[in-house]
């Protein structure tokens, strides 16, 4: 069967078809997304909350479902846009014409192709040099460095770039990777969208890349070397090879995987860990990455290492929230209080939706204010004692029996009762791992030198506003927080340019003490309890 896809450019203009062969009885939204023809999309795996899936039927639309009417409006509906995640393809049936908007959160006329080897500004690729290649790659998105295979770590790199994850039609978190690639043939086709995207890569760096080192979770790197993971589907939970060795792939040149200490703890783990050790991060100090699963690891004074991870969901990366969007100009990055009201800040333009770290300004701006009461509620306008706080809060409406605050002029940005929700529940699993992680390590709060926060988030959240929602424990030093960027991409550059590290990272490893805190009896009941301020 086949479907014939327009893109619809931000003018409203069609252009570009693409024509699709797909099998029966397939998701829409996974033949299109999954088809290595069409620029991902970061989909929140058919929660029917992000709308990022939407098509728009050309001919013959079916009647709307209930799902769709909660996310799309009256006349979305009425001009045949439906939600393709679900939506399902029946065999024998007519060919399908769609039209698909081009990603928002994409620059125009780029697409996964064009996103490969750009040298970095200022640093021309230099010729004939022998180079290795960095890869950190995320559940959302893929980041890579290419570095001259002979010269000392921090040295400035040939060529970088980063690409959405080519994977992400099949959900936006781990485990609803995991469940894709448990499907016949599944685990292959997630594995080739990858392949062939860092193929590219190589091909345009010159084919001079002699190594790589591919940083990912447990769930990414079995996937992509195209390895068992049952192990990682069901309890309990086992890896089916523990990393630390260089695998041969058609195409590629030698890849080597960083050690894997636990089946939730993976390699991206173990480079984060190098690289902190490398720069000589003040003990006791804990690393984390705050993205679809955090993995954290304390150091003690003594040297003693401790990791653990708790799944976190997309709501950090800004999927599945209901004005949810990646970073990028039009994102609202954080809010204010001005004498007008909200204000929303973007790096250029006006904002089109909200990046995570602009929930977590948001929120953590509404609670200060007392406009979000302890358990997470809005608070009625008339509750409010100061004149802006209930011009503010008169934004509250009521849709489909849900609340919701309008947040600017007009009604393209809200904040539901749902997407609060969502970030007590990531905030709640994340301070409780993070507690029980310094408690196995005997340490207080107040004992932590630094708590590294890795990753984008990490990089541009407000420390304050973690600690108003209770990211962060209190009693925690102040300036402790510090932001570390891309530290599994800084390890696997370490691990690149000298793959002989990877022995004493392996050894640091096996000598850690994993924190399994889904065999901790009372982890949930502790978990259901913290979800609120």
């Amino acid at each position: 069967m086949k479907i014939h896809l327009f893109h619809i450019a931000p003018s409203g203009a069609s252009h570009k078809e693409t024509v699709l062969e797909v099998v029966p009885y397939a998701l829409l939204s996974e033949a299109i997304w999954l088809s290595g023809h069409v620029t991902p999309v970061p989909l929140c795996a058919g929660m029917g909350r992000c709308g990022r899936c939407r098509v728009r039927f050309a001919l013959h639309a079916p009647p709307p479902l209930s799902a769709e009417e909660e996310i799309l409006s009256q006349d979305e509906l009425a001009l045949g846009w439906r939600l393709a995640c679900r939506r399902q393809i029946f065999d024998g049936g007519a060919p399908m014409y769609l039209e698909i908007p081009q990603n928002p959160e994409f620059p125009q006329g780029c697409d996964t192709s064009d996103q490969m080897a750009r040298p970095v500004a200022g640093n021309g690729m230099a010729k004939n040099v022998p180079l290795v290649l960095a890869v950190d790659l995320g559940t959302t998105s893929v980041q890579w460095r290419a570095l001259a295979a002979v010269g000392n770590y921090g040295k400035k790199p040939e060529a970088a770039g980063s690409f959405l994850n080519p994977q992400a039609g099949a959900g936006a978190d781990v485990m609803s990777r995991l469940a894709f690639a448990a499907r016949p043939g599944g685990r292959r086709l997630l594995s080739g969208l990858v392949r062939t995207l860092l193929r590219n890569v190589a091909t345009r760096l010159g084919g001079r890349v002699e190594r790589v080192c591919l940083a990912a979770n447990t769930a990414m790197t079995d996937i992509f070397l195209d390895r068992d993971v049952s192990g990682l589907c069901a309890a309990p939970y086992r890896t089916s090879h523990n990393g630390h060795e260089f695998a041969g792939l058609p195409d590629l040149p030698p890849v080597y995987i960083p050690p894997l200490p636990a089946p939730f703890v993976g390699g991206d783990a173990a480079a984060a860990l190098l690289a902190a050790l490398y720069a000589e991060t003040p003990r006791p100090f804990v690393l984390t990455d705050m993205g679809t699963n955090a993995e954290m690891t304390l150091v003690t004074a003594c040297g003693a290492v401790f990791m653990t991870s708790v799944p976190l969901g997309p709501a950090l990366e800004g999927i599945g929230m209901e004005c949810g969007r990646l970073a990028g100009p039009a994102a609202a990055t954080r809010f204010s209080l001005t004498p007008a009201g909200l204000a929303a800040h973007t790096s250029g333009g006006s904002a089109r939706g909200i990046s995570a770290t602009g929930y977590i300004s948001l929120i953590a701006l509404l609670r200060r204010s007392g406009l979000l009461d302890a358990a997470g509620r809005f608070v009625a306008p008339e509750a409010c004692a100061m004149p802006l706080m209930r011009r503010i809060a008169a934004g509250l409406e009521w849709l489909g029996g849900r609340p919701r605050l309008l947040l600017l002029s007009g009604d393209s940005l809200w904040l539901s009762a749902g997407d609060v929700e969502e970030v007590l529940k990531v905030r709640a699993a994340f301070a409780l791992a993070l507690e029980k992680l310094l408690a196995a390590g005997g340490l207080a709060a107040r004992d932590v030198a630094c708590l590294c926060l890795a990753g984008a988030l990490g990089e541009y959240v407000d420390p304050a506003d973690l600690a108003t929602l209770g990211f962060t424990p209190q009693g925690l030093p102040v300036g402790a927080v510090k932001a570390v960027g891309n530290a599994a991409l800084d390890g696997a550059a370490l691990l690149a340019l000298r793959p002989e590290r990877g022995e004493t990272l392996a050894r640091i490893c096996r000598k850690a003490r994993q924190i399994f805190l889904a065999k901790d009896a009372v982890f949930q009941q502790e978990y259901l309890q913290r979800i609120g301020f």
